[in-house]
């Protein structure tokens, strides 16, 4: 038996090569969910805001700021103590921007600086060190009283913080544990069971600024789901809470807010609209009641600024509240543009992944449709990917990848038919150009290569992150899929040839 060693070789090669992709990529994956919950995102510009002038709020002697961490817009508006307070003031939509994680958007709210103008856009359990110099760096005697999680308040730059830091590890609370407890019968860690007292104190005391940050319908929201009666039930907890804070000091302005809602599965991150927009209102001296339309979070830095009588950071593009609730926002304004360079670059590789695909399909059955269907049945089985969704974030990714394994035989299918009749760089092509092409494109318009390379950046925008993190698997397991094809075929060419048939006997002797 003869083989052709030339060609052999070379299929085996590539095959090779394309398994070592498939398990590298993966790899890739990892490293860039690492990236985008570990660092800050280089600065850049902010959505822009309807501008205009107009006053903003007189200051006050008491300004009280009660932030609901993980409360959607619906769930409050089915909040009775939330509802009737609200009812005496101005009560608003407000965007919280993009990315909508905590820290993230609290640090806008002080600052009055957009995620994209400060880079604070993950940082997950990661203070800022040091911490913010914003709002509450120049209200002297300010106070901050968080539930659990106190890194986020402690990273704010309030003169007096509880629960103070773990010594051994500053993302850790020295006074409780990381998981509060839903119900006063439950018991729950210390500091759990005296946080209210704790705030209320603070909340009558003369200090001109207090925050108190509830954290408990956030922790209900990532176990249960938006959905879920628990979560519900956690919101009425955190309601009747509010009832005891307000009637602490009634004559304050008061600032009612939510730094983002839940998923109905639960998660945040992203940037949808259920996620992104939350109620909240204001109430006290100076504010008219009444119902506003969508403003930014970062005009509520402004009212909060204008309240205790500091200015914001110049680059604020924060707005006075009388301009913020004549000149609304439309619902997508306050998310970031796509850089236009990034942008530029990400349609060039795509449409050279598109015309050196179509320059290699031979026939309309060599396309590679699988890589559409594991795209399309990804969304269809999972909804479209977006920060907000656990799955973007899990090592091995099962929970994606199980949507598109047809997908997967459709690939090695038209590649083993293909090599057939077409030589193999064409097959190659027809079947990944395009799907690498894609990636690629993901990748480039989210910034993510110098972090891929090394460096200590979040590649952070709207979408594109989030597509990159499945597109990594379904790349990688495609190439998998056409290096198995690749793979059989070589063998079967290489030993899988019938001998000619023996003459037989009489034949011969007949010859």
């Amino acid at each position: 038996m003869r083989l052709a060693m030339p060609r052999t070789t070379s299929r085996l090669v590539v095959a090779a090569a394309l398994l070592a992709l498939a398990w590298i990529l993966p790899t890739v994956r990892r490293q860039l969910i690492e990236d985008v919950t570990t660092w800050d995102a280089r600065p850049s510009e902010p959505a822009q805001l309807p501008g205009g002038d107009g006053p903003g709020l007189s200051p006050v002697a008491h300004t009280r700021v009660v932030l609901i961490d993980g409360l959607a817009a619906d769930t409050a508006r089915t909040l009775p103590v939330w509802s009737a307070v609200c009812k005496r003031g101005a009560t608003l939509t407000i965007d919280v921007g993009f990315p909508t994680i905590s820290l993230p958007v609290e640090s806008a709210l002080w600052s009055g600086l957009t995620q994209q103008q400060s880079g604070i856009v993950f940082r997950s359990d990661r203070p800022l060190d040091p911490a913010l110099r914003g709002i509450p760096s120049q209200v002297p005697g300010s106070v901050a009283i968080a539930e659990s999680h106190g890194y986020i308040v402690r990273s704010l730059g309030f003169a007096s913080v509880q629960p103070k830091p773990d010594p051994a590890d500053a993302a850790r609370d020295a006074t409780t544990t990381d998981e509060v407890s839903f119900t006063p019968a439950s018991g729950g860690a210390p500091w759990s069971r005296e946080f209210v007292a704790a705030a209320t104190r603070a909340i009558s005391s003369e200090a001109r600024l207090v925050f108190v940050h509830i954290l408990r319908v956030d922790t209900a929201g990532h176990k249960f789901g938006h959905d879920a009666a628990e979560y519900a039930a956690t919101a009425r907890e955190a309601d009747a809470m509010l009832d005891v804070l307000f009637a602490a000091d009634p004559s304050a302005r008061w600032f009612l807010l939510s730094d983002h809602g839940h998923l109905p599965a639960g998660g945040h991150g992203g940037e949808e609209l259920a996620v992104r927009q939350v109620q909240g209102c204001v109430i006290g001296p100076g504010v008219t009641p009444g119902l506003g339309s969508l403003v930014h979070v970062v005009d509520i830095a402004r009212a909060i600024a204008d309240s205790v009588d500091v200015k914001l950071d110049p680059a604020s593009p924060g707005r006075p509240l009388s301009v913020a609730m004549r000149l609304p926002l439309s619902s997508q304004q306050a998310l970031p543009n796509t850089p236009l360079g990034t942008g530029g670059g990400a349609i060039l590789i795509l449409i050279i992944g598109l015309v050196v695909t179509a320059s290699a399909v031979r026939r309309w059955s060599g396309a590679p449709w699988w890589f559409a269907i594991a795209c399309a049945s990804l969304v269809l089985v999972r909804g479209e990917p977006t920060l907000s969704m656990r799955m973007i974030y899990k090592p091995h990714g099962q929970t994606m990848f199980i949507t598109w394994l047809p997908a997967l035989a459709i690939a090695f299918a038209a590649t083993w038919i293909a090599l057939r009749s077409q030589p193999l760089w064409r097959v190659l092509v027809a079947q990944l150009a395009a799907p690498f092409a894609a990636l690629a494109a993901a990748l480039t318009v989210c910034g993510a290569w110098p972090a891929l390379l090394g460096a200590e950046v979040a590649p952070v925008v709207p979408r594109y992150t989030a597509w990159s993190s499945p597109l990594l698997l379904i790349v990688a397991h495609g190439a998998a899929a056409v290096a198995l094809a690749v793979l059989g075929r070589t063998v079967q060419s290489a030993f899988g040839r019938r001998e000619p048939r023996e003459t037989r006997r009489s034949d011969r002797e007949a010859a």
